[in-house]
């Protein structure tokens, strides 16, 4: 090639990279109708909030497809003390932008719907009391992306993750729908081995004398949490105001663990599940989970990893100097990320897609 035309060619090339990935990401926040929770039976609403981070050079490259993650919050974790998403502020978008722009992460676009409820969350599962949940996961909301923003619209561009709750429902809706998603990542997930034994006694009387739903405002956080479990997975359409049971009866004074509840709830529990979804297992791309030294919750996700290492499933665990939530930040951006990045899908190495 002759030198000035090389010259010309390589200022074209550079001032493409420059006006594409020169625009910053930026956050979306919407609103969207969820009819997968319609005829809930404790009136919760159906238009669910969403955050939705489109990457550097989104607008400009009008034509190019994006990797997507679905990112799950925490128990009551929709907003921080801001009144923000959990990484909706400028803060957060800079430091993704950043990544992008380095290089360290490749561009995606991030999706994380607001999953709280009446209860304080939806554990992201099918509920006849507060509707269908994983349903709106898995099928309603990505079909929503799909139609709306240029995504890839193919499992191996799609992955899920979540914190706490979040990591219990990513993991859980992957294991179910590898069609959906190919790559899951559980940071910090709770309840992968919960039991009603749990709860200790002073708990669990407050939970039971709970009537109303001016009590269940002012109940503790982990009687708010116990009712929220029992809502997403024993429910009970003739037992109002929470159309659900809880995991335990009353014999005088002494309290037992109702064995048919229990039975209901083992069959939400991820580690319980894993051998009844071998195959759907196989078929995803990467399961990787974490949890912090200090975070009593880490005993489920190296129980949940045994089992899977027991049944096959190749999977990842790393154990970290930490607590419960006080790394969620570093893990996102420094782990988190660059997983997704790694192991979605680009448009590059796909058939074209119209």
């Amino acid at each position: 090639m002759d030198k000035k035309l090389f010259i010309g060619f390589m200022a074209a090339q550079l001032m493409f990279f420059l006006t594409a990935f020169g625009q910053n990401g930026k956050v979306m926040h919407i609103t969207i109708h969820a009819a997968s929770l319609e005829q809930n039976l404790v009136e919760e609403s159906l238009a669910i909030s969403l955050g939705i981070y489109l990457p550097p050079g989104y607008e400009k490259q009008s034509k190019k497809r994006f990797p997507v993650v679905y990112w799950l919050h925490g128990y009551s974790g929709w907003k921080n003390t801001t009144g923000k998403t959990d990484w909706g502020d400028q803060e957060a978008v800079n430091t993704i932008n950043k990544l992008i722009k380095s290089g360290a992460v490749e561009p995606m676009i991030i999706v994380m719907p607001d999953g709280s409820n009446r209860f304080g969350g939806s554990f992201y599962t099918n509920s006849y009391t507060t509707g269908n949940w994983e349903d709106f996961i898995a099928y309603e909301l990505p079909e929503y992306i799909d139609a709306n923003y240029r995504s890839i619209p193919k499992s191996e561009s799609r992955g899920i993750a979540g914190h706490s709750m979040g990591g219990y429902g990513a993991l859980k809706i992957a294991m179910k729908h590898p069609d959906i998603f190919s790559s899951v990542y559980g940071h910090c997930s709770c309840c992968l081995t919960l039991s009603p034994s749990y709860w200790d006694e002073n708990a669990i009387n407050e939970a039971m004398s709970i009537d109303s739903w001016d009590s269940m405002l002012k109940a503790s956080w982990w009687v708010k949490a116990l009712h929220a479990f029992s809502a997403a997975t024993s429910t009970n359409p003739n037992n109002p105001p929470f159309y659900s049971d809880l995991p335990f009866d009353r014999e005088g004074d002494s309290i037992l663990i109702s064995e048919n509840v229990k039975a209901k709830w083992s069959a939400n529990i991820p580690s319980y599940m894993a051998d009844q979804y071998v195959s759907n297992l196989n078929l995803l791309r990467a399961i990787s989970l974490d949890g912090g030294t200090a975070d009593s919750w880490t005993t489920g996700s190296q129980y949940f990893s045994d089992v899977l290492t027991k049944i096959k499933v190749k999977n990842s665990l790393e154990i970290y100097e930490g607590g419960h939530n006080d790394m969620l930040n570093e893990r996102f951006y420094n782990n988190i990320l660059p997983f997704f990045s790694e192991m979605l899908i680009r448009e590059d190495f796909l058939p074209h897609i119209e």
